[in-house]
Order: C-alpha cells, then sequence, then structure tokens
C-alpha cells in the first residue's frame, strides 16, 4: 500500500557507504535537516571518509558537525567507530562476515545502537535487514499493534513478510516519509494513505 502511494524513493540519502556511516551515527537524536548541515561542512573538507575521519581531532571533527547536536559525544563516537572499522579492513572485511557476525561485531562498537547496526548492515552492506527507527515503532502501534511488543518482533516480522534488500529498504523509506508527512508525534491524519486500516485514525474519527 505504501510503496503504491510513494513508489521508489531511492533511500537512504547518501552518496557512498561512508557518508552513510557517517550520516547514521549523525543522525542519532536528531533531525536529517540538521544531519545534512554536518555533512555538508565535510564534504567541503574532503572529509566523508571513514580513514580520515579516524585520523581527525575530537575538536576539529566536533566543530564541524555542530547542527548535528550533542557534536562533542558524536565526534568522539564518529571518530572511534571510525578507527575500529578502518582497523578491520572497512567494509570490505565486513562483508566477507555473516549478517550475524558483522551485528555482532557493529554492536560492540561504542556509539553504534541497534537502530544504527540496522541501517550499516542494510544500506551499506546491502543484507537482508530492516530498520526498525522511531518512525517504525509510531506507525505500527498507532495501526494496531500491540504496544508491548520487542523491537526485535518487529524486525523479525518485516523481515518474515517482505523479502528482499531492496523491498525492505523502500519499505523503511516509505515508513520514514509517513512519518514525516502523517504520522507525527501529534498526527496529521489528512490524506494519510493508511487511515482505511489505522486504529488510532478510526478511534479518534468515531462519533
Amino acid at each position: 500500500m505504501l510503496e503504491a502511494y510513494y513508489g521508489d524513493l531511492n533511500w537512504w540519502p547518501g552518496g557512498s557507504r561512508d557518508e552513510i556511516l557517517i550520516g547514521a551515527i549523525l543522525t542519532q537524536n536528531t533531525s536529517w535537516n540538521n544531519v545534512e548541515k554536518s555533512l555538508s561542512e565535510l564534504r567541503k573538507r574532503g572529509m566523508l571518509d571513514i580513514r580520515i575521519i579516524a585520523r581527525t581531532s575530537e575538536r576539529i571533527l566536533s566543530g564541524l558537525i555542530r547542527s548535528s547536536g550533542f557534536y562533542r559525544i558524536k565526534a568522539s563516537r564518529l571518530i572511534s567507530v571510525c578507527r575500529s572499522i578502518a582497523a578491520a579492513g572497512g567494509f570490505e572485511s565486513l562483508e566477507k562476515k555473516t549478517t550475524s557476525e558483522a551485528e555482532e561485531f557493529l554492536l560492540a562498537l561504542n556509539g553504534i545502537g541497534e537502530e544504527t547496526a540496522e541501517s550499516v548492515l542494510c544500506y551499506i552492506l546491502d543484507r537482508d535487514v530492516f530498520v526498525v527507527d522511531r518512525y517504525t515503532v509510531r506507525i505500527f502501534f498507532r495501526l494496531g499493534m500491540d504496544n508491548t511488543t520487542r523491537r526485535d518482533e518487529i524486525r523479525s516480522l518485516v523481515e518474515m513478510s517482505i523479502k528482499g534488500n531492496d523491498s525492505l529498504k523502500n519499505f523503511h523509506a516509505t515508513l520514514v516519509q509517513l512519518g514525516k508527512e502523517h504520522c507525527r508525534p501529534t498526527p496529521y491524519c489528512s490524506g494519510c494513505p493508511l487511515s482505511s486500516i489505522c486504529e488510532y485514525f478510526q478511534r479518534v474519527t468515531s462519533p
């Protein structure tokens, strides 16, 4: 239903694997608009490269990513993650691992949580992994999913229902788009393509 409505969104918005990783860390607890400003600053200086980031001081990096918020913490984490991945042989080394091995490696790094690890697996390593983010949880719960459902259960349900990396990428992208346009923290239900199957909409509009 969402794919029919939005089409192929060709998402994640990143030009290279290094840029996607950097963006995935910078977008934690902030909007993508803020991240784009930081990426633009890094791009101007030719620093959208994990090996260059790994050699950059926290002071310099934090100054370039201020727009992303929590910039000192993110600079420290980003440098640490880039050093670890570069030392392990880069993305080429991660590609040789199974999905579970790569996920275990990523989750052991300071600064990478479940959502960021899923983003790396899905959008950089092209694995059949679904990214469970705040948009996903909010939309699914409003549609009627039991709000005690764990995020790992949501991920498993989607991965069993939707096959193929490209399909999982686009489903995630359409959920993000829906979350921005309609299923906001304060929902804007008018024109929502899922209103006919949404328990929240039916509840608030019932007489």
